[in-house]
């Protein structure tokens, strides 16, 4: 950390590449949200990750997250899969 090349190399990498993907949701009580997207990979289990979806703070997206995650959430209606059958 002490290294002036380090740092200056390390802030180049993230200035580069985001750590993080933004992902357009659409959902049927909310409406559009826009979602961080990062996914972990999980070393002892290969081949499986974590997957977390987050809103920005302070964002339409956050208040609809928060709105569904409420009590007083509206109730999304149940849709049958038409593949099953009723």
């Amino acid at each position: 950390m002490r290294s002036g090349e380090f740092r200056s190399l390390w802030a180049r990498e993230y200035t580069r590449v985001p750590p993080y993907e933004v992902k357009q949701i659409h959902h049927s009580v909310v409406g559009d949200l826009e979602l961080r997207h990062e996914a972990l990979y999980i070393r002892s289990v290969p081949g499986q990750q974590l997957i977390i979806l987050q809103a920005e703070p302070g964002s339409a997206s956050a208040d609809g997250l928060a709105l569904l995650g409420s009590p007083s959430a509206p109730e999304v209606p149940h849709q049958q899969n038409p593949g099953r059958g009723a």
